[in-house]
């Protein structure tokens, strides 16, 4: 057995080496006087030569123990065609083996037993940029090291844009929830820390306390949960949970008429957005006949009728102004740019983004607004054609 082994790292040896010259190869056999010639397929302990950590293991749920599988069943070989060799491909698609469905259905136990479970703490990166290190913690200590486990290059490897090619159930790509709640970005909700210690934000780094619902009393100071947010899928759902939403209100980015939220339906008292509009299961937006900041306030951004990208609204849509999916990101208040990708960026019926803003500044407190603190060259928002400061990037 230990000549064999020897034998099959010696032709192993040989096949990475025609590898790493471009050549093409397909397997390796070994003749022997008493068999037919065999794969000599690499396997855990031919991996474990060079990569000793059990962490992988145990990261992979074991698979190797239990499943009898092998590295290779689910780290492919791709050509780089940049160093014409072989590499590992970081990527591994989840559901080669696991079922959308069944994995969708077992969010509701990882929410209800998540301190059961192990899960990884993520390392530093700078603004706006995947993390890439993460260290097992077992048991969890914070709810999002499980969430991170799968939602994170931990699982489908590099997505620079925060984008990963890992398409969910509900029709959109995943994105990068490590990278979205990186305390170095310029805005975060405070999954991993509160918003005072988000050390890429700028000053006034949280809301007003009047900006919140009564449930969130210590602003800057406190933390809260990826359930908070999310929930188990319900049986039968249906769009209002496309993103696992939690209610009462769980429409995001479209009401229930399938039109995109806008300010209009705030000032008009439309579309139920008071009881609808998910944002508002934590601020308030308009409550006691006034409004929590002067830009929502804006009379031009309640006007009936913006064409952007080719598309008529009902006033300037939340997604004009705002990312899609607001976990956090590289620009303050969680603001987008038309630059973006989806789906941080909402992609409208005619294939154009709602995204209006190629520039945005957060301004000193929420009533001190101006029409510099953003930039757009927009038809609809003419007012905001003209670079006057430094804006987030």
């Amino acid at each position: 057995m230990k000549a064999r082994r020897l034998l099959k790292r010696m032709y192993q040896g040989v096949c990475f080496l025609l590898l790493g010259a471009g050549v093409a190869v397909l397997s390796i056999a070994l003749e022997t006087g008493t068999a037919t010639p065999t794969a000599l397929a690499l396997t855990v302990a031919d991996c474990r030569v060079c990569h000793t950590s059990g962490n992988n293991v145990e990261r992979h749920h074991n698979l190797i123990a239990t499943k009898g599988l092998d590295c290779l069943d689910c780290h492919k070989m791709v050509l780089d065609p940049v160093s014409n060799t072989y590499v590992f491909a970081p990527f591994r698609d989840c559901t080669d083996c696991h079922s959308t469905s069944v994995h969708y259905d077992k969010h509701g136990f990882y929410i209800a037993n998540w301190q059961t479970q192990s899960g990884v703490t993520p390392g530093t990166a700078p603004l706006w940029t995947q993390i890439m290190t993460f260290s097992l913690v077992n048991p969890a200590m914070n709810q999002y090291q499980v969430c991170y486990k799968c939602h994170s290059y931990n699982a489908f490897g590099s997505a620079p844009t925060g984008v990963s090619p890992v398409v969910s159930r509900s029709g959109i790509k995943l994105t990068d929830q490590a990278m979205e709640f990186n305390p170095n970005n310029r805005s975060a909700h405070p999954i991993q820390v509160p918003l005072n210690s988000q050390t890429g934000s700028y000053a006034p780094k949280a809301l007003r306390s009047n900006q919140m619902t009564l449930a969130w009393t210590n602003v800057g100071t406190q933390t809260m949960k990826c359930s908070d947010c999310h929930a188990a899928p319900p049986s039968g759902s249906t769009g209002a949970t496309k993103f696992l939403l939690k209610g009462p209100r769980t429409y995001w980015p479209y009401n229930r008429n399938g039109r995109l939220w806008t300010l209009n339906d705030v000032r008009g008292n439309t579309n139920s957005w008071s009881t609808d509009l998910f944002c508002v299961n934590c601020h308030p937006i308009y409550s006691g006949g006034t409004w929590k900041n002067n830009v929502h306030d804006d009379g031009d951004h309640l006007e009936g009728s913006y064409t952007i990208g080719g598309i008529r609204h009902n006033g300037i849509p939340c997604v004009s102004c705002h990312v899609e999916v607001p976990h956090g990101y590289r620009y303050s208040r969680l603001i987008g740019y038309d630059t973006d990708p989806a789906p941080y960026a909402t992609i409208q019926s005619n294939g154009t983004k709602a995204q209006a803003l190629k520039g945005f500044r957060k301004a000193s407190s929420p009533f001190n607004y101006d029409e510099g603190n953003c930039y757009s060259t927009v038809g609809a928002c003419d007012e905001h054609d003209s670079r006057s400061m430094t804006y987030d990037w």
